[in-house]
């Protein structure tokens, strides 16, 4: 029986806590939290997997969907997190989020690499879902109803899976063999 490597592990684990730390920190309007958890996170996977470099690249990527993506329901009002305003950013937790989120193609997620429809499919309902629980946890609302801001992360999240899955086989490292 194959054993899972310690950064798999440690970010399947990491990311589990990342998403609770920020939902339930960002109801309470605190990103502390996450960050912490993501911070803790990294430097696990790190100390195990010292091929930090591949993970920088797709920490860069969750940077880039950030900025792009999250305008989208926030500027129209689809999406209105707890305690937060500004209609072009979103709030620091959400920020460590996406960054967590990202790094995991690289480990737990990486499974969805070279599968476009299923990461498209597992976007999809993973991101419904996700923001339907911070909702009903107190982390956002949906101030134009449910089902605008459901439609909207789907077909958002369709993309940007199947994207982080395939930005992961760009930055990940091949492997050397010497003769």
């Amino acid at each position: 029986m194959k054993r899972l490597p310690a950064p798999l592990i440690i970010n399947f684990v990491g990311f589990q806590l990342l998403w609770a730390a920020a939902v339930f920190g960002g109801a309470r309007e605190m990103s502390w939290p996450s960050w912490t958890v993501l911070a803790v996170m990294l430097a696990g996977q790190w100390w195990f997997d010292p091929r930090w470099s591949k993970n920088v690249a797709m920490l860069l990527w969750g940077l880039v969907l950030c900025l792009l993506l999250e305008p989208i329901w926030l500027s129209s009002g689809l999406l209105a997190y707890t305690g937060w305003q500004h209609p072009w950013l979103a709030p620091a937790w959400i920020w460590a989020l996406w960054l967590g989120f990202a790094v995991s193609f690289h480990y737990s997620l990486n499974w969805l690499c070279g599968r476009p429809l299923l990461g498209a499919a597992f976007g999809a309902i993973g991101g419904v879902f996700s923001v339907t629980m911070g909702m009903r946890l107190g982390a956002a609302s949906a101030p134009l109803e449910w089902l605008p801001i459901a439609i909207t992360y789907g077909v958002v999240w369709a993309v940007a899976v199947p994207l982080l899955a395939y930005a992961a086989q760009l930055t990940g490292e091949k492997e050397h063999h010497h003769a």
